[in-house]
């Protein structure tokens, strides 16, 4: 799960890339906007903290 989310694999980088949702057409956001904004927010912080333990066990 953590290579297919880009939390793990080849691109370590780029740990707090959270994308931000896009407006739907009629200018609002929609409840699956939102709960993707909450997903991509969560999956950043995943990253960080598997960054951060990958450096201590690396050092």
């Amino acid at each position: 799960m953590l290579i297919a989310e880009g939390v793990a694999g080849p691109e370590k980088g780029g740990g707090s890339t959270a994308t931000t949702p896009t407006p739907t057409a009629s200018g609002g956001q929609t409840d699956s906007a939102i709960e993707h904004s909450d997903y991509r927010a969560k999956l950043a912080q995943i990253r960080q903290i598997y960054h951060t333990e990958l450096e201590k066990y690396e050092q």
